[in-house]
């Protein structure tokens, strides 16, 4: 069977990294794969390499003529199946079916939808074409239910993987004497940079030895991230606080630091948070969206508001002085739950069985 796995790049992010592991274990068990994309970013392209997969990219500026390249395209390779991941390669590969294509289309919707503005609501009328619809998280499914019936007979959650046996398999460490609190996210809005900076500042208030390291910078600052910057400048936060460029060796990073935090406004199932956990670390993240499904209050990490910072510095401190005992049980925890969640075989037999059921 021929699958064109289709998204905007292979960048640094959680849905580009799910799209390469897919790509990669469909690869290993025998199925005809190749990517394709639309923009030349190559930060997951030695992956592809490494396993002879072919990385196809159809970059033109303008928009229709990259719908038309990409619909050509797919009609030349003839794929039994096109898997599309993020928004708006899932809107194009929708284009491209109206457009004449024959294959089977899977969507998948990699975060959870706050709101139903012209934009989504195209997207969701393009769903229709669409043969199945798979979420990554069941705030999502729910959602999308709840506002489009039509969408409950081709729709499967299919929750992220993690590679846990090797690059990121359960790595015990004694706890800091200056406890590192990992953060890997881009910094925007979205990922709540500001609020999390004020947290620190009422943290770092009560006297509490500890340093954030945020990896999320990219090249070129925008304007978020300048007042990023100016605020951590505002409040002397340098020695709490560090702003770094993202990392392709973010799997060494969880096994050196002694916490993981998210502290997102909304998410989907994060990349990050079910990584951390299966290197057995304690999360203090934003209760929101599925969080709660990995993280569980009390038993591997805390929970917060991420509207109110008074609520995340209380849970980093709950988290700061945690007894040994404890916070090795927390570790123990965190990979517990990612044993039983995130196995690869789980979750590529859930794409075999839609793949080969239609």
């Amino acid at each position: 069977m021929k699958v064109i796995l289709f998204t905007d790049s292979l960048g640094a992010g959680g849905a580009q990294r799910q799209l390469v592991g897919l790509a990669v274990l469909l690869k290993k068990r025998m199925y005809d794969v190749k990517v394709c994309t639309y923009h030349d970013i190559d930060f997951y392209k030695k992956t592809l390499a490494e396993n002879n997969i072919d990385n196809v990219v159809i970059h033109d500026e303008n928009y229709l003529n990259r719908i038309l390249l990409i619909s050509r395209y797919f009609k030349i390779e003839k794929p039994d199946w096109v898997i599309s991941y993020q928004e708006s390669p899932s809107v194009i590969a929708c284009l491209t079916k109206l457009l004449g294509g024959k294959y089977k289309l899977l969507v998948s919707e990699r975060s959870t939808t706050q709101h139903l503005g012209i934009k989504e609501k195209i997207r969701f009328l393009l769903y229709r074409l669409s043969d199945v619809i798979v979420p990554n998280s069941y705030s999502q499914e729910s959602f999308l239910t709840n506002n489009y019936k039509y969408m409950q007979r081709k729709i499967k959650t299919i929750t992220n993987f993690v590679d846990l046996n090797n690059q990121f398999s359960y790595s015990f460490k004694k706890r800091s004497d200056k406890p590192i609190i990992l953060i890997a996210a881009s910094i925007w809005q979205l990922k709540n940079t500001l609020g999390f900076i004020e947290a620190v500042r009422i943290l770092s208030a009560r006297n509490h030895s500890f340093v954030v390291e945020w990896y999320g910078l990219v090249e070129g600052h925008d304007e978020y991230v300048d007042k990023c910057l100016e605020l951590i400048d505002k409040y002397k936060l340098h020695e709490y606080i560090k702003l770094l460029p993202k990392t392709n060796k973010i799997d060494e990073k969880y096994k050196s630091c002694d916490y993981f935090c998210l502290p997102s406004f909304y998410e989907g199932t994060p990349n990050v948070i079910c990584e951390a956990i299966s290197t057995g670390r304690p999360v203090i993240c934003s209760d929101v969206c599925d969080n709660s499904i990995y993280v569980k209050e009390d038993y591997n990490g805390y929970l917060f508001d991420p509207k109110n910072p008074v609520d995340m510095a209380d849970n980093m401190e709950k988290a700061l002085l945690l007894a040994e005992v404890r916070y090795d049980e927390m570790c123990e925890n965190s990979r517990k739950i990612a044993e039983e969640l995130l196995p690869e075989d789980i979750f590529v037999k859930k794409y075999i069985e839609l793949i080969e059921k239609y």
